[in-house]
C-alpha cells in the first residue's frame, strides 16, 4: 500500500505554514520546516510500507524529493538573509523606490 510522494509532499507542504505557526518559526526558514516533514513522512511511510527498509536510500531519496520541493535556491538565499539581515533592508528600499 502505501503513499505516494507527491501526496506526502503535498501533506508536509500544507502542513508546513501551520506548524511553523504553532513553533514560531520565522517566515525565511519555512522551507527548512517542510524540508524535515518530507523526509521524516517519507522516511516512516518507508518504514511501514516498503518490503525490505533501508535507511540510508530512504534518507537519501526524502532529503532529495524535500530540497527539490521546496527549492534548494531560494532556501539557502533566505536562510542566508535571515541571518545577515539583509533581506528586510532591500525589501525597505524596493518599497520606498517603488512607483505608485
Amino acid at each position: 500500500m502505501g503513499f505516494d510522494l507527491g501526496l506526502i509532499i503535498a501533506f508536509a507542504l500544507a502542513a508546513t505554514a501551520t506548524l511553523s505557526d504553532f513553533l514560531r518559526i520565522p517566515k525565511k526558514l519555512r522551507s527548512w520546516v517542510a524540508v524535515v516533514l518530507i523526509v521524516g513522512l517519507y522516511m516512516v511511510n518507508q518504514w511501514l510500507y516498503a518490503p525490505s527498509f533501508d535507511w540510508k536510500t530512504a534518507l537519501m531519496e526524502g532529503v532529495t524529493a524535500g530540497l527539490a520541493s521546496v527549492g534548494i535556491h531560494s532556501s539557502t538565499k533566505n536562510t542566508i538573509e535571515h541571518w545577515t539581515g539583509s533581506g528586510s533592508d532591500q525589501k525597505n528600499k524596493q518599497d520606498s523606490q517603488s512607483a505608485v
